[in-house]
């Protein structure tokens, strides 16, 4: 039984108030509508959550406001209200140029729809648009990805996501994979892709600031993602979300996630003004191991002082295993001087096997 629109709407701006108006001597520097479809809500809707968020919070003048949105029609019509609702950024779930791998993962719209949204946002949004592009999928061949990323990347604007094809357990490509009934791309295949893509989109002028991330400039950057990399305080709202933020009491870090079921997310919000299932501290140890893993995430890595701010004064030096991290320096992979600490552009094609030997 699905929860109606307008109680949905009334919930969110209800967690909302709850969760910002202890942070009132703060300011956002984003806002991110993402997860589920938020561009099948009304553009209304969407005013009155980033008016209320203004009005706890104020927004910075130049907040990054984005919003997630499918290429079908229907979505792509109601862009120009997203516009007037506030909405400064588009992301676009492109994923790929391919009819047929569309059709099998339940897509509704196609490649040429796909790059058709791409355009009209930009018309729109010019210099913030991003949209995703995957590969991995079943029967891809290095120079069908490059052909498709090279289209791509023809109507790119500003930024471009680009990422490999994951098998979650429990969904019907895993229970296909492992029954061999869909046989993908082998490591080798797929290292070449993913090399591919950094060289495809460096030739147009797209740096590979983050893992998975390229942008045309620094302000073509996502400024939410990277505070995600960067150790910044967010709050999430609504079904799921998640959140890291200092308690202004206490003083300490703390994780809290949303309810998943909306039904009982809802029924909360509208008993105690939010829908939050769990509440933790982080420690100090979580806190300098996740500074770490995700700052090396980014090509601009790791510095001395961006540490100590979870770290207790601690250094990178004092906290890691240093004779791997030479070797890796050594060997190309990382960069190390200066008090900062960041990956190659070889190292961050494996930067998860590197994490597990110089993290403790």
């Amino acid at each position: 039984m699905g929860v109606e629109h307008k109680r949905i709407t009334s919930a969110l701006l209800r967690e909302l108030r709850t969760s910002l108006v202890e942070h009132r001597d703060k300011e956002l520097r984003s806002i991110y509508f993402g997860g589920g479809t938020p561009s099948l809500a009304n553009p209304r809707d969407i005013a009155e959550i980033i008016e209320t968020a203004n009005s706890l919070v104020p927004l910075a003048k130049d907040a990054e406001i984005t919003l997630e949105s499918n290429p079908t029609s229907a979505e792509v019509r109601k862009m120009q209200e997203f516009k007037h609702a506030g909405v400064t950024r588009y992301s676009i779930g492109v994923q790929t140029l391919n009819d047929q791998t569309l059709q099998r993962m339940g897509r509704l719209h196609t490649g040429a729809e796909g790059l058709a949204a791409v355009d009209r946002a930009r018309s729109l949004f010019p210099g913030k648009v991003t949209f995703d592009m995957i590969f991995g999928f079943e029967g891809q061949t290095v120079d069908r990805w490059r052909q498709e990323l090279e289209t791509a990347l023809c109507h790119a604007d500003g930024h471009i996501s680009v990422y490999q094809l994951t098998v979650e357990p429990g969904t019907p490509l895993f229970r296909d994979r492992n029954a061999q009934r869909v046989v993908l791309p082998n490591g080798d295949l797929q290292a070449q892709m993913y090399e591919s893509a950094v060289e495809l989109c460096a030739s147009k002028g797209f740096r590979h600031y983050e893992v998975s991330s390229y942008a045309a400039s620094t302000e073509s950057e996502s400024v939410h993602n990277k505070g995600y990399w960067q150790g910044r305080q967010w709050i999430g709202i609504g079904p799921s979300a998640h959140s890291r933020f200092v308690d202004p009491r206490s003083g300490k870090r703390i994780n809290s996630v949303r309810l998943p079921d909306i039904q009982r997310w809802a029924q909360m919000c509208e008993s105690i003004g939010h829908g939050t299932a769990k509440l933790d501290t982080v420690s100090e140890a979580e806190a300098k191991h996740e500074a770490v893993v995700f700052g090396l995430r980014m090509l601009d890595g790791l510095t001395n002082s961006q540490f100590a701010g979870v770290s207790n004064g601690q250094i990178l030096e004092e906290y890691l295993r240093m004779d791997r991290v030479r070797q890796y320096v050594d060997d190309g992979y990382l960069l190390y001087g200066g008090g900062r600490l960041a990956p190659t552009e070889r190292g961050l094609q494996v930067i998860d096997s590197i994490l597990v030997e110089i993290v403790p």
